[in-house]
């Protein structure tokens, strides 16, 4: 199994399934298990990219990993196989990425009209915030206003353009506003993934000294990409994205919704803390929740902690052990452990 360390290589793959011949010159030596693997693997290349089985099927995927991890660990052969499986869960991850685990979808309907940056031609906070979104999303979907390029992983690592674009228009609406930069557990200077690659921009906005949240590129965290519960658990893998988690919980879930419909939410601090908990949840492991005894997706962290995590030296690295944050360092004790 060739590393697919590249954007370009993962598609190649998905695009380009190996004959039988190949998938058993990967797998064979490794006896009954490589046998197994094989099933899944031509499994996942049947399936159609929006078949909704392949969601469980990729959960049972996981955790066979989990399963077999602690007995693969030992042996210095069943390593490789370790290796050729997290090399199959990043084809596996993007192939399905189009679909998304909620049915919220983004209101966005191109006209071509004009934008007026004139107060006095809206009648609403509403209205303001609505356009700012609307022309986002139009700078998001491209010459052809392609609908689909709001919609899950075609977001990814989209979010700075639509927070720099969402400052332009404040700018010109003379709205005052700020870029805010989510740094993964809330930390600039001791990275939780060696490099400073997983972070999420947003914007925060003022309108008669009411706040507002702008995001038009939340959608990326609901993609079924890295969003299966029994990811997490697994050795060397990081957790989920925050989407799943904002569904675990009835009031996260309902901010989750208006982001996702509007681009926009009106804050308060349950608001605020809801949309950041997500966050923070993404960034734990699963020996964080086996040491706990039970998965449960909450935190503690007040709002007061989270302006210190956004705007002080604080963050969550210095509030929870590190090898509960980032890739897991170890297997679990216990592969049956139930996220």
């Amino acid at each position: 199994m060739r590393k697919l360390d590249t954007e370009e290589l993962i598609y190649s793959r998905i695009n380009n399934r190996p004959t039988r011949m190949e998938l058993k010159k990967d797998y064979s030596p490794f006896g009954e298990e490589g046998k197994n693997v094989i099933e899944m693997i031509t499994l996942f290349d049947d399936l159609d990219s929006h078949n909704p089985i392949a969601r469980n099927k990729i959960n049972e995927f996981y955790r066979y990993i989990k399963e077999v991890t602690p007995y693969f660990c030992c042996s210095e052969k069943k390593v490789q196989l370790l290796r050729n499986l997290a090399e199959e869960t990043k084809w596996i991850e993007v192939k399905f990425s189009d679909n998304s685990i909620i049915d919220e979808m983004p209101l966005f309907t191109y006209d071509g009209h004009e934008t007026s940056y004139d107060l006095d031609n809206y009648n609403s906070v509403v209205e303001i915030l609505s356009e700012i979104v609307y022309q986002t999303r139009i700078m998001l979907t491209g010459a052809n206003h392609d609908y689909n390029r709001l919609l899950n992983f075609n977001l990814s690592n989209r979010c700075r353009d639509a927070s720099l674009f969402v400052m332009e228009l404040a700018e010109k609406f003379n709205i005052h506003a700020r870029i805010m930069k989510i740094y993964a557990a809330y930390s600039a200077d001791d990275l939780l993934y060696d490099i400073d690659t997983a972070y999420h921009y947003f914007v925060i906005a003022t309108i008669d000294s009411e706040t507002y949240l702008i995001d038009c590129t939340y959608s990326q965290f609901f993609s079924w990409y890295r969003n299966h519960i029994e990811r997490l658990g697994n050795y060397c893998y990081s957790g989920c994205c925050p989407g799943i988690y904002m569904l675990k919980d009835k009031e996260r879930e309902e901010v989750a919704r208006i982001i996702l419909r509007n681009g926009w939410i009106k804050l308060d601090e349950s608001i605020f803390k809801h949309y950041l908990d997500g966050f923070t949840l993404y960034y734990r492991n699963g020996l964080y929740y086996e040491d706990l005894k039970e998965a449960i997706y909450t935190t503690d962290y007040t709002m007061d902690t989270y302006i210190n995590f956004l705007f002080g030296d604080d963050s969550q690295i210095k509030h929870e052990k590190r090898r509960y944050l980032g890739y897991q360092p170890k297997p679990l004790r216990k592969s049956d452990f139930r996220f």
